[in-house]
């Protein structure tokens, strides 16, 4: 089935909508750190890195070029928010004759909870939702050449998050109801998709190789991790259902259920088996509900074809609830963050978006009195100094709001600054965040100074809080102790690079 030119305007308008106000949402609040962590990738461009493939680096890189500060580092992923909603609208008129389904669609995935937060952060989600939704409107529609579009996508939603390989065995079991399948696997064309989607990956395959497979191996030990309980598999399905809408997802699912046309086929195989896969893995580990986001889109696209057919009363009805359900919950995150008051001022979200220029500025003024403790020696001092950061997390903030540029692997658990592995001289001044006993500490240095500690409040709550001390001479490094972790082992570099200061 094919959109009009007047459905798609509507779909655009309000994908365009949707970007302005994730954009707005989000204006003034301080990067999150796994944002600012991304960003420190893309100072780095490579084809893989520790915890994920490349995808999100290079959205982040490019933004930067586009627009300053925080709106450069999350504009490309606002857009792919965008693009995910124009997709949904798409997905929705394969399934359902009436040019209602597109506009719903759209509005389902403009207000779907999780699509909101993800489609205005720097996180590896809001591209793989993009890339992953074309995928499966484009498999809908794959007959000949078609494959060929299929694969490029298919191919961009594995560099975006290695998720998106769950669309291999949803498509080993759509051969066992596709009889329309069945019959184009006979030709050439699905194979050369299949080809396309493996060359546009190989980049990231290739760097898996040159590094232990590190990447894949970290996201598989995820999700195959145990550890789960009652109450963190109840929170997965709450999040599951109210992330993607709390009428989008039943639907969605019951239409996809239910559907048994060549497209509803495979929209449901590219839909519920990564949602039955992130289940599963819910019922042995902690799992968070972003892990099935990617298919929130076409949830929200199927709720839509079952949602026009419903009676007009129960349909605006059930669309209006959503909808305000949604809005509201965004605009009210958006304004505590601000100034929290339902909300505790040191919450976790209030720490994850708010305090960190001030954190930096006071981290600066701590690393010139660390400095000044040993002397002020040549090299040591806040403009650039060598740091062993405590965790990634706060090496990521104060790279981006403190300019700080040169950091050693962190103390508390392996992250990309363990795969670059950067040094001081031998004998350089050093700073360390924290104040770890020698048994914990990454380094071996002399002439240790004052430790200086700083607190940064909101609303008399603590926010965040650091230790900074400076080392007058660093002698090398101490080996992380990877006895529990042997898959690092294998992407540590042999002979890591000393970088000069």
């Amino acid at each position: 089935m094919s959109a009009t030119r007047g459905e798609m305007r509507t779909v655009w308008a309000i994908a365009i909508g949707a970007a302005v106000f994730r954009l707005l949402l989000f204006l003034g609040l301080d990067l999150y750190a796994d944002e600012a962590y991304y960003w420190m990738w893309g100072r780095r461009p490579a084809t893989g890195y520790l915890d994920h493939p490349p995808m999100v680096a290079w959205l982040v890189r490019a933004g930067g070029a586009l627009l300053p500060a925080e709106p450069g580092v999350r504009i490309l992923f606002v857009a792919c928010g965008a693009l995910a909603v124009v997709f949904a609208g798409l997905i929705a008129r394969e399934l359902s004759d009436d040019p209602r389904a597109p506009g719903v669609a759209a509005v389902l995935a403009a207000t779907s909870p999780i699509l909101m937060l993800t489609g205005g952060l720097a996180l590896p989600d809001a591209p793989v939702e993009a890339a992953y939704a074309g995928a499966t409107w484009l498999l809908v529609r794959a007959r000949g050449r078609g494959w060929i579009t299929a694969g490029v996508a298919v191919g961009l939603a594995l560099l975006s998050k290695y998720t998106a390989a769950l669309l291999a065995p949803a498509l080993l079991l759509l051969l066992l109801v596709d009889p329309d399948l069945r019959r184009q696997l006979k030709t050439p064309w699905p194979w050369l998709g299949g080809a396309v989607a493996v060359l546009v990956f190989l980049p990231n395959l290739l760097w898996n190789a040159s590094h232990g497979w590190v990447s894949i191996v970290v996201q598989m030990r995820h999700g195959t991790a145990s550890g789960a309980t009652l109450r963190s598999f109840l929170e997965f399905v709450g999040g599951l259902v109210g992330g993607a809408g709390v009428v989008a997802f039943p639907l969605g699912a019951w239409r996809l259920a239910r559907g048994r046309d060549t497209a509803s086929l495979r929209v449901a195989a590219a839909t519920l088996v990564p949602v039955a896969v992130t289940t599963l893995s819910a019922l042995r580990g902690k799992v968070e509900a972003n892990w099935a986001a990617l298919v929130f889109p076409a949830l929200c696209g199927a709720a839509a074809a079952q949602l026009v057919r419903l009676r007009p009363r129960w349909s605006a009805g059930l669309l209006s609830f959503t909808v305000g359900l949604g809005m509201v919950a965004a605009v009210g995150v958006g304004l505590e963050l601000r100034n929290p008051s339902l909300i505790p001022a040191d919450s976790e979200a209030a720490k994850r978006f708010r305090g960190w220029p001030e954190f930096a500025a006071k981290a600066r003024a701590a690393a010139r009195s660390a400095c000044d403790s040993v002397g002020a020696p040549p090299g040591c001092s806040p403009d650039d100094p060598f740091v062993y950061p405590t965790n990634y997390q706060d090496a990521a903030e104060l790279a981006f709001y403190a300019g700080w540029t040169r950091f050693g692997p962190a103390v508390e658990r392996p992250s990309q600054l363990d795969l670059w592995n950067d040094r001081p001289r031998p004998g350089e001044p050093i700073l360390a965040m924290g104040n770890y006993p020698e048994d914990r500490r990454m380094f071996r240095a002399d002439g240790q100074g004052r430790t200086f500690s700083f607190e940064v409040f909101l609303k008399g709550k603590e926010l965040h809080r650091g230790d900074v001390e400076a080392w007058s001479r660093w002698l090398g490094p101490m080996p992380r102790r990877t006895n529990a972790l042997p898959w690092l082992e294998g992407a540590l570099p042999a002979e890591p690079g000393v970088r000069a200061p």
